[in-house]
């Protein structure tokens, strides 16, 4: 899971998750999903870059795609 601000705009977390995935490679592409419940489906530019996305935020690998869950930075009172 990756802890973001869900109270942003889709772009801004589109933002804040390539951000973080950058920092393991290059990213080709990242779609957010709120529903059912807030998920990314990132794809990454090297399969190598995948698996280590998925295995540092505890994702589903698909290809050189890895979809993970989104938790939000706050939890509610």
């Amino acid at each position: 899971m990756l802890k973001v601000d869900l109270g942003t705009h889709d772009y801004a977390l589109v933002g804040a998750v390539a951000q973080e995935c950058t920092r393991i490679g290059p990213v080709k592409s990242v779609r957010v999903h709120r529903d059912p419940a807030p998920f990314a489906l990132i794809e990454m530019v090297r399969r190598e870059h995948a698996y280590e996305v998925a295995f540092q935020f505890g994702g589903s690998m698909f290809g050189n795609s890895v979809l993970i869950h989104l938790e939000p930075l706050r939890q509610a009172a």
